[in-house]
């Protein structure tokens, strides 16, 4: 299942983001509401299109909101020892560590 980041409206009037990958769901944070964050995030986005700055239309909400999300999923990886990111992958894969090792 590809990983997927949408946003619900909170009590409080806010955005509560979350990331759903292989069939779980994970908080990601909270901020004000923004109008065109909601009808960007509203219905989910897949990961792949989440951080693609070429749909914002100079929304700068929009902008200021992609810009949080690699910090926030960075910490989702090494919380639940997941991998969303192809960095991730990578680095964690058994061919980079045994070239890392050969190395030094």
């Amino acid at each position: 299942m590809k990983a997927m980041i949408y946003c619900e409206r909170n009590e409080s009037g806010g955005h509560s983001f979350y990331l759903v990958t292989q069939g779980r769901e994970y908080f990601l944070f909270n901020q004000k509401y923004r109008k065109g964050v909601q009808a960007y995030f509203n219905k989910g986005v897949p990961f792949s299109q989440a951080m693609n700055y070429s749909k914002t239309h100079n929304d700068s909400a929009l902008v200021r909101t992609m810009t949080k999300l690699p910090m926030y999923i960075r910490y989702i990886e090494k919380e639940y020892e997941i991998e969303i990111f192809e960095q991730t992958k990578k680095h964690n894969s058994k061919c980079y560590h045994f070239n890392e090792m050969s190395c030094a």
